[in-house]
């Protein structure tokens, strides 16, 4: 009975999958043309939810949008900013067939009124985390969580009109308090939110979500997605059969027993999932092959192995830890999980979130005070060592004024007709003594254990062919190019050009290094690196190797982002040629980052490849409410247990 019912839902499936009753929809038309990536690159992590709650959705921009709609039952239109009268027309007409939309981010005065609601207008937020959780009404559809976390910068507002919508779901504060702003509201013809939905964490309650919107209209998406869950957990450690016989031979009574029982559990998990699909209960087998999932994470955690003494990072970007304001929360919560160290996202070439005499000081320090004394002093009694991270020659974060300050003063890197990009020059010695005094300024006054690099490099190769790169190329190395920029990208000049861009770059790392060398003795400096060496080399100019060769860096963290094992350790296998390269490899793992999303399962894999490599220890992006909700409690189950 058991196979004979899943080979009927695996049919099923097939045949679902091929039908893909969901469009995801991204704005290309609707939005301005220096949004359209941007509109992609959000309705990519809308797909991508999608996948892991079980429903395979088709994916394309708004070019086409009949096309895009035809034989769906439910869209998602992200960033649908402002539709033109023919898309207007298409998407009345889904509406009008009965189709449902999902409408994210829009100031579309016809679309809202299509959806039943108005638009109000925009509103940019400040620091203080205004809109940081969605909470949903009691009379949300079935399956929609109860809140989602996410801290949301700028709404497009709405409100619903009376008798045709209604709000589902109200924005609240960090403290919980409710806001007077709509983050989503219902009607007939579908679900509208007020902002797009960030990959900032809270992942599987967004897949949720968007099921259980989808699921609303269409009940059948249910069972098929649950079968789609369960053939994945399916596969979390090779299986519940390999799960029990790798607990049996585990060495220590206690933790054999437990994870024994942890296999039992699983397996009344999996007949409860058979049963519930026999019986056509989609949603309720797809809650138990979630539930599944999640305890087949658990019980591969237990079987792991802690290495005492190793690096256990892990980056913050937002700067602010996990909980802004309660740096010792955030901290403690890394203690608990077993971490050691953390990257925190403190400075960059235009903003300071610290004290900056040097730096920019930053609205969030301003407004939120020194992010790095208050880290500092919240790490210091768990033992947690704090590296401030600096973000050296790309402009990011930085305000339109600041970015006009640096290219009056000529520092930032130009196309080829003149115009300037937001990225400083490396080849500028100002630049590089700039960035060496924000160094200098963060090792000293503050009680760092060492100071982390990042964007040490030139953004790629087109961008170091302007005419400012060539007269300083000319100078420097007395050769002059005479048909530029064709001799340096292919003529007899490229290798020359290549050695010295990483000169450029190399000569900051050195200049760095001999500063903390000076006036912070005993700190660490670390960087932030590609990969794939040496073709980071050629292509932005970052040398790598020689640092460490050198002595320039105590350690390198890779940023080894891939969801492929093979591809992890064949980057890893050529990082760690050496035993002496090796100890100063602490490979940066994707977690949550552009290019990878990993599960407990490939986060514990890619961890003992590192182990298996001789490395020091291991490096997490991202630090977000998914890794402490999904990862870290994996994690301490056995990787990183006290």
């Amino acid at each position: 009975m058991f196979r004979a019912g899943f080979a009927f839902f695996w049919a099923a499936v097939a045949v679902w999958s091929a039908a893909a009753p969901v469009a995801v929809i991204h704005g290309h038309n609707a939005v301005a043309a220096g949004e359209r990536r941007f509109a992609q690159t959000l309705a990519r992590h809308v797909e991508r939810w999608y996948r892991e709650s079980g429903v395979e959705v088709s994916f394309s921009d708004d070019t086409d949008l009949p096309g895009a709609l035809a034989g769906k039952r439910v869209a998602a239109f992200v960033y649908a900013a402002n539709p033109d009268r023919a898309q207007m027309k298409a998407l009345a007409g889904f509406v009008g067939r009965g189709g449902k939309l999902l409408v994210f981010y829009s100031s579309s005065p016809e679309l809202a009124a299509l959806m039943g609601v108005r638009t109000v207008g925009y509103r940019k937020g400040g620091t203080e985390g205004r809109w940081s959780l969605m909470r949903f009404s009691e009379e949300r559809p079935r399956g929609v969580p109860e809140s989602i976390l996410q801290t949301s910068s700028n709404l497009f507002l709405a409100e619903p009109l009376p008798g045709r919508s209604r709000v589902l779901a109200w924005w609240h504060d960090r403290q919980g308090r409710r806001t007077t702003e709509a983050a989503w509201l219902a009607s007939p013809a579908g679900y509208w939110m007020t902002h797009v939905l960030l990959a900032d964490g809270d992942s599987e309650a967004k897949g949720r979500l968007l099921l259980a919107l989808a699921g609303a209209h269409d009940a059948a998406l249910w069972a098929p997605a649950a079968s789609s869950v369960l053939r994945k957990a399916h596969l979390v450690g090779g299986g519940v059969q390999s799960l029990s016989a790798a607990a049996g031979k585990l060495a220590d009574a206690r933790r054999r027993s437990a994870a024994l029982s942890a296999v039992q559990v699983l397996r009344g998990k999996n007949r409860e999932c058979a049963g519930l699909l026999s019986a056509g209960k989609g949603q309720e087998a797809w809650e138990a092959a979630n539930d599944l999932r999640s305890r087949m994470y658990e019980v591969y955690g237990m079987l792991q192995i802690s290495r005492k003494g190793e690096i256990r990072a892990v980056w913050d970007h937002s700067g602010m830890g996990l909980y802004p304001g309660e740096w010792p929360r955030t901290c403690r919560l890394l203690k608990d999980a077993g971490f050691s160290d953390i990257y925190v996202n403190v400075a960059g070439a235009g903003f300071a979130h610290y004290a900056s005499g040097v730096l920019p000081r930053s609205r969030v320090f301003e407004e939120q005070g020194d992010q790095l004394a208050a880290c500092v002093a919240a790490a210091k009694p768990f033992g947690i060592r704090v590296h401030a991270w600096l973000l050296c020659f790309t402009t990011e974060g930085a305000t339109a004024d600041r970015i006009d300050i640096f290219r009056k003063r000529g520092w930032l890197l130009t196309n080829p007709d003149g115009s300037p990009r937001s990225w400083l020059d490396p080849a500028v010695p100002e630049v590089r003594s700039y960035l060496s005094g924000a160094v200098r300024e963060m090792a000293v006054k503050y009680g760092v254990h060492g100071v982390h690099l990042d964007f040490v490099r030139y953004p790629d190769y087109a961008s170091s062919l302007g005419l400012t790169v060539k007269r300083r190329f000319e100078r420097d190395t007395g050769r002059r190019a005479a048909d530029w920029p064709e001799d340096v990208k292919s003529g007899a000049l490229r290798s020359l050009f290549i050695q010295w861009r990483a000169g450029q770059v190399s000569d900051f790392v050195q200049s760095a290094r001999r500063v903390m060398r000076r006036d912070a003795p005993g700190k660490q400096m670390t960087v932030a690196v590609y990969g794939k060496y040496p073709s980071c080399l050629h292509a932005v100019g970052q040398d790598w190797e020689s640092w460490i060769n050198i002595g320039l860096v105590d350690y390198v963290t890779p940023m080894n982002y891939t969801e492929e094992l093979s591809r992890f350790n064949g980057w890893l296998s050529q990082q760690t040629r050496t035993r002496r390269q090796a100890l100063r490899v602490v490979p940066g793992i994707g977690v949550t980052a552009a290019e990878s999303r990993l599960d407990a399962a490939q986060v514990i894999d890619q961890i003992q490849a590192a182990r298996r490599a001789g490395c020091p220890g291991f490096a997490l992006f991202d630090l977000d409410t998914t890794l402490r909700q999904e990862i870290l409690p994996v994690l301490r189950l056995g990787t990183c247990a006290p």
